[in-house]
């Protein structure tokens, strides 16, 4: 979890200029003179160190405060599983590591500051996913093995950060989605793109991804990337409404269902109408052709990503600005330090400000 301390300025500023999605020519055009190509790429192998009023322009340009240079830990991350378009840019995908780093980072420290230590263990390493079927036994396991119940879970990142999972939420790039990560000491990792997207795709995406980090799956499965997200796909439904409360509410076969009955279930358990009707259809209550009328007519009447209906429930973290603001009531930090977890000024906390 340390990185290079002979190299702690390098290695920070490389970070920060990632996260901006600036190359080293772009940061010195940011610059505007003030620091050269060359010298940048001197700071960061470690070669030669910049002035105090370098090292301010450069803060300011990459907006970090200038402390966020000298901290010494820095979280490994794991091979990292991107759920993305193909045209998301190299640039676009170092800018979203480096934010997600960020945050946990943070996280972590507050953590360490409380003296909150922990050690997750995947409640499904030993639920062997071979076949399809073994999938939906996994997401019972899991509900169970949490005493999350049937019912619909209201906010499923508060759930998660519960159960020692943290959850980076990030506006960024149209053409990311999600990814799942663990760091090198264990640390459980999911990552999603909020911009443009309705709460109901959001959770969806949120539990695709906990399906990557918990999910063991067979060495066939594991080298066949499509089916790997099929079998990620079909968690999420499955996780997101258990089959036994679907068929209470939609019966085991039908021909005809009206749009309104399946508002209701979105609207209930935060899952899309395209996600409930894909379900039926994997699970024989409606046949093949009736859900194909299904996708042309939603397609047809909203489009290929809108629908009717709204969920009214909301995915927000919660447990990082209680543990922030826990720590500041137990005047264990400072409202320096405050700021700096939060990435905000000291003026915004003075002026009420809570968290982010």
């Amino acid at each position: 979890m340390i990185a290079s301390e002979k190299n702690t300025f390098g290695d920070r500023l490389k970070s920060a200029r990632k996260m901006q999605g600036y190359s080293l020519q772009g940061l010195a055009d940011a610059l505007e003179g003030k620091v050269t190509k060359q010298s940048l790429s001197k700071y960061e192998k470690g070669v030669m160190n910049p002035s105090g009023e370098v090292l301010m322009s450069i803060a300011s340009a990459l907006k970090v405060k200038p402390d966020y240079f000298l901290k010494k830990k820095q979280v490994q991350l794991g091979e990292v599983l991107f759920r993305k378009k193909a045209r998301l840019s190299k640039k676009d995908e170092e800018a979203i590591v480096e934010l997600v780093r960020d945050y946990v980072e943070r996280f972590l420290e507050v953590e360490f500051i409380l003296g909150i230590k922990h050690s997750f263990k995947n409640p499904l390493e030993d639920v062997a996913i071979e076949k399809w079927e073994d999938v939906e036994k996994a997401a019972r396991f899991l509900r169970a093995s949490w005493d999350l119940g049937s019912d619909p879970i209201p906010n499923l990142v508060e759930m998660l950060e519960l159960h020692q999972i943290k959850v980076c939420l990030q506006s960024v790039a149209d053409e990311f989605d999600g990814l799942a990560v663990r760091s090198s000491e264990g640390v459980p990792i999911i990552a999603i793109n909020t911009k443009n997207k309705p709460t109901e795709r959001l959770r969806f995406t949120i539990i695709h991804e906990l399906a990557h980090l918990l999910l063991q799956f067979s060495e066939d499965i594991e080298k066949d990337e499509k089916l790997v997200e099929k079998y990620c796909h079909r968690f999420a439904t499955c996780f997101l409404i258990p089959t036994e409360n679907l068929l209470k509410l939609i019966g085991e076969h039908r021909s005809y269902i009206k749009i309104a009955e399946l508002i209701s279930i979105k609207e209930y358990y935060g899952i899309s109408i395209r996600a409930i009707v894909y379900r039926l259809k994997d699970l024989g209550v409606i046949s093949q052709n009736y859900y194909q009328r299904w996708m042309v007519y939603m397609n047809k009447e909203y489009g290929s990503k809108n629908e009717p209906g709204h969920y009214g429930g909301e995915e927000k973290p919660k447990l990082f600005n209680l543990l922030v603001n826990r720590a500041l009531a137990e005047e264990l930090i400072s409202m320096s330090k405050a700021a700096a977890l939060w990435d905000v000024s000291i003026n915004q906390i003075r002026k009420g400000f809570g968290g982010v």
